[in-house]
């Protein structure tokens, strides 16, 4: 059963639209990918589930519940977190200072402080850095930082724009199998992300964009064979080898 929907969703900015009609799904327990060229609306689609960009037309539904007209902390409150793509820690902050602004609006200490430990344990690149602070962190510790303070809100959907984004491929890997575990804990990811092959080989269920619109979707494996898709849109030969 679909957690978070969309239905015609229209984005933009001011009054230009950058996201045109786009409907996904995403379910529990699965990595849904969301790939195209630069420009085709990846990230705004997210600010626009967030409440970040201008919801023009369309609908949002976080289960079942209507979300189109909610600002941003409403919806984190509800159970959706999301994690930018850049200005996603607070430097000054220790690694534990910036887990627990993921919990500030949560009032059951004991429970905070089980999860502050659970994400240790799920990132143990982090406990080993708990009190350093979060400038001092390198690119995919900060990434990990970013998504463990979002999961410290207890979302039942996380939202991810270009977490691989200027990672060393050895790290990027690192960073998806830690979505991987994160889904396996029965979460449901959205995961915007430029590395095409990476992102369509770890996913569940994908969509293209291109100029806005939703040009093909299917699953993960199926999209990147796809020979018409592969030079089009990702600019990846026709042939997998």
């Amino acid at each position: 059963m679909a957690c978070l929907v969309t239905r015609d969703l229209v984005i933009g900015y001011g009054d230009i639209v950058v996201v045109e009609g786009v409907s996904i799904e995403v379910e529990k327990g699965c990595l849904v990918a969301v790939v195209g060229p630069n420009g085709s609306g990846k990230s705004t689609l997210l600010k626009g589930i967030m409440g970040l960009a201008r919801r023009f037309s369309g609908h949002i539904y976080y289960q079942d519940q209507d979300i189109t007209l909610l600002p941003p902390h409403t919806i984190t409150r509800l159970g959706i977190g999301y994690v930018p793509q850049v200005n996603n820690i607070y430097g000054p902050l220790t690694v534990r200072e910036n887990l627990l602004l993921g919990a500030y609006f949560r009032r059951d200490k004991a429970g905070t402080e089980k999860d502050l430990n659970e994400i240790f344990n799920i990132f143990p690149e982090l406990a080993r850095r708990r009190d350093a602070r979060a400038e001092t962190l390198s690119g995919g510790e900060r990434q990990l930082l970013a998504i463990g303070r979002a999961l410290m809100g207890r979302p039942q959907v996380l939202l991810l724009d270009e977490p691989l984004a200027f990672l060393a491929p050895k790290t990027a890997l690192l960073i998806l199998e830690k979505l991987r575990e994160i889904r396996e804990r029965g979460l449901g990811i959205l995961l915007v992300e430029q590395n095409t092959f990476l992102a369509l080989e770890n996913a569940d269920y994908g969509y293209v964009l291109n100029q806005g619109r939703c040009v093909m979707e299917g699953k993960g494996q199926e999209l990147l064979s796809d020979p018409s898709l592969r030079e089009r849109f990702l600019g990846l030969p026709k042939e997998v080898r």
